[in-house]
């Protein structure tokens, strides 16, 4: 294993590298969040690299894209508070549940694909809180089998995708290497500065439960997730 680098300081940022990962925290981070209170999990935005399987409509892939984007919300929801299990890295703020987020979103007409775009100012603004967490995820895979997050993309869209075989599905020239790209950062809500990002590439077996794959990849980053106790 590589040895950690020491940070970089440069303006008012830190830039830590650890583990060909890239790691941002803001070196005022403590003093621009002391006041904060609660921050809000946004949808994560889904980009996919391969071509849509025939007989996908726009509107499926727009359907397939937002449920994703809530499954991976909701799962790095959940990896924050099973990063504190036991009182370990405890955290100093509320992380909105993700239910109330979505809920507040739809309340204001905003869709899930609309949010991607939305300055975190103004979403800060809708959800009442102090700064937002952005997803991004680019991968090759399409997921039907989003069931264990209570998320039905309709049966049409499961055959496509399938080919009509028992899930897991793998198409014969998919590769195991560095399947998921992913991208996190925590955004102010009154200036809409970064005090935190993380990024990295995971290797993804598609063999797994749509639940397992989104697990893992959310596991890193969810663990450095800051506004920890010392």
């Amino acid at each position: 294993m590589k040895k950690l680098i020491k940070p970089l300081v440069l303006s008012s940022i830190s830039i830590i590298l650890f583990c060909c990962t890239p790691y941002f925290i803001s070196n005022n981070f403590d003093i621009k969040t002391a006041n904060h209170k609660e921050v809000a999990i946004l949808p994560f935005e889904m980009i996919y690299n391969d071509l849509i399987p025939e007989g996908l409509t726009e509107e499926d892939l727009m359907l397939i894209k937002e449920a994703e984007s809530i499954a991976f919300m909701t799962s790095f929801f959940n990896e924050i508070l099973r990063s504190t299990k036991s009182g370990k890295k405890a955290i100093r703020v509320n992380v909105q549940h993700y239910k109330n987020t979505l809920q507040i979103i739809n309340e204001n007409g905003i869709n899930i694909s609309d949010s991607w775009d939305m300055k975190a100012q103004d979403l800060s603004e809708i959800l009442q809180v102090d700064a937002v967490l952005r997803g991004y995820i680019e991968k090759n895979q399409l997921m039907p089998d989003l069931e264990s997050f209570g998320i039905d993309v309709g049966i049409h869209i499961i055959n496509i995708l399938t080919d009509n075989a028992l899930w897991p599905w793998i198409p014969f020239d998919l590769t195991k290497s560095k399947e998921v790209k992913t991208n996190y950062s925590l955004v102010d809500g009154k200036d809409g500065t970064t005090l935190w990002s993380i990024a990295y590439d995971i290797d993804a077996d598609w063999r797994n439960p749509a639940n397992e794959i989104i697990d893992d990849v959310n596991r890193r980053s969810s663990r450095k997730f800051p506004y920890r106790i010392k």
